[in-house]
Parts: C-alpha cells; sequence; structure tokens
C-alpha cells in the first residue's frame, strides 16, 4: 500500500497502490431554523376540554364499571401521558388539529409529555391552577404555557387543519 509522508498508509490508496479519488459529499444548505406558529387558543381550549371530559370519564367512570381505584389511576396515566400519543397529539388535539412538537420541531415522546404535564398532577388537587395556566399562557408571547416552557416544547397547527380564529 502507499505511504504518505508521515509513514501511514494513504486513505484513498488501492491494494494496487493506484491512489483513488474519493466522490466527494455534496455540502447541504444549513437547515432553516424552526419558528413555530402558535395554535390558536380556541382550539388548545376545546382540546383540553375534550381531554378533561376523557379524564373524568376514566376518573368517575371507573368505579361505576367495576375498575374501582384503577379508573382513577387510568386517569391519572392519561392526563400525564395524553401528548406522547398519536405522535404528539391527545384524543382532544388529535380531534382538533393541533399538535405538540419540541421548540426544535421534533415530535415528543412520553418522557417529554410527562414533563410537559407534570403540572397537572397538581391540578389534580388544585383546579385554581389551571387558570392559572391559561393566563400564563395568554400572557406569554409565544402562547407557550407553564408545561411547554418546562417540557421545552410548543403546541402547533397541525398542517392542513382549519383554523378556528
Amino acid at each position: 500500500m502507499e505511504e504518505k509522508e508521515n509513514g501511514n498508509p494513504s486513505s484513498t490508496a488501492g491494494w494496487d497502490g493506484v491512489e483513488r479519488r474519493m466522490p466527494q459529499a455534496a455540502e447541504e444548505p444549513p437547515a432553516e431554523p424552526f419558528t413555530p406558529v402558535p395554535a390558536d387558543w380556541q382550539s388548545r381550549g376545546v382540546a383540553f376540554l375534550i381531554d378533561l371530559f376523557l379524564y373524568a370519564a376514566l376518573h368517575f367512570g371507573g368505579p361505576a364499571l367495576g375498575f374501582g381505584i384503577l379508573g382513577g389511576f387510568l386517569a391519572v396515566l392519561y392526563i400525564t401521558f395524553r401528548d406522547g400519543l398519536f405522535g404528539g397529539q391527545s384524543v382532544g388535539k388529535k380531534i382538533m388539529g393541533v399538535r405538540v412538537v419540541h421548540l426544535d420541531g421534533g415530535p415528543i415522546s412520553y418522557v417529554d409529555s410527562s414533563f410537559r404535564n407534570v403540572l397537572f398532577i397538581i391540578y389534580l388537587l388544585m383546579p385554581l391552577a389551571i387558570a392559572v395556566e391559561a393566563v400564563a399562557a395568554f400572557r406569554h408571547p409565544e402562547r407557550r404555557r407553564l408545561g411547554d416552557r418546562i417540557g421545552k416544547t410548543c403546541v402547533v397547527q397541525k398542517a392542513g387543519a382549519p383554523v378556528l380564529a
């Protein structure tokens, strides 16, 4: 094998000692930064009400259906991990055509959903916190609530979905 000046074999030299040219990789243009366009508050609010209805159905309907305390446990699991379903959409968000993404535009996981929704466990004890979250989201320039700031996520309008406002 052919050797370079420092005594090491050349990485482009073939078995016959003939130097081969490596195809140069085309340089990719730098990716455009993701600028989230926040979903309108009406879609987010209706999606939250749908999710709250599902939570209540699991929590209060569980004992009625014979699940007992399991219904409450399933309700807490749903409210905590709901945004990890369907690629960043809870059932309510899927119906309303909005989704949760990272600030860089990537999809979120169940772990991200739990960070984002950990405050809702407190909401089970303090319903006033829901109003505090709504005011915090309304006052933020990008309409991000406290959970979005903790989880480094944002709620955006899904492409092709009608906007209510």
